[in-house]
């Protein structure tokens, strides 16, 4: 596989970035919908780490559409680059949505928020009736992006493991000129 088939390290740096990010805010968010009494660290985790991390989560999502992806392996069967390039879209689709929706939930929602270091977030209005719908599409874009994990880990491993194919490097180790 040649070496502009990969990602740039930019690309890469955000990647990773997205994963540590993801990692933090998936198991707390599932924490703070399933335990009633889950503890003030854990929402302000999730709220310190989200408003945080949004920006570099937003000039991922712009970077990506805006630069495209790395080319498809075209050794890989058809279904797997077509499965590959749709979780592609739909990580970015769950993420923007995720975020808008967070954001909503952290400055528009029905209780203060606060950061890991004491600090309430400011109240920019409310929700009102909408809050339901905006806390349904949080869950569902959770409950999709972990879905897309599980598949974007599986292909990976299953090419590194089973296939020895170099997929995995591309994002391991970045390639100039690339996506």
């Amino acid at each position: 596989m040649a070496a502009s088939n990969g990602y740039n390290p930019v690309s890469v740096l955000l990647h990773w970035f997205t994963v540590l990010w993801f990692c933090i805010m998936w198991p707390a968010g599932v924490l703070i919908g399933n335990w009633q009494d889950a503890p003030d660290f854990v929402y302000d985790l999730h709220v310190t780490v989200g408003v945080c991390g949004a920006a570099f989560i937003v000039f991922r999502i712009f970077n990506r559409v805006g630069r495209g992806f790395a080319a498809a392996n075209p050794d890989h069967a058809g279904w797997e680059r077509f499965l590959a390039r749709l979780v592609q879209w739909v990580f970015l689709i769950a993420l923007t949505l995720a975020i808008l929706t967070g954001l909503l939930k952290a400055f528009m929602g029905g209780g203060s928020q606060y950061f890991l270091w004491g600090s309430e977030l400011p109240r920019l209005g409310r929700l009102g009736d909408l809050a339901d719908p905006v806390s349904a599409v949080h869950a569902l874009c959770s409950f999709v992006l972990i879905v897309a994990v599980v598949l974007h880990v599986g292909g990976a491993l299953k090419h590194s493991l089973l296939q020895n194919d170099g997929t995995l490097m591309r994002i391991l180790k970045p390639s100039t000129p690339g996506k």
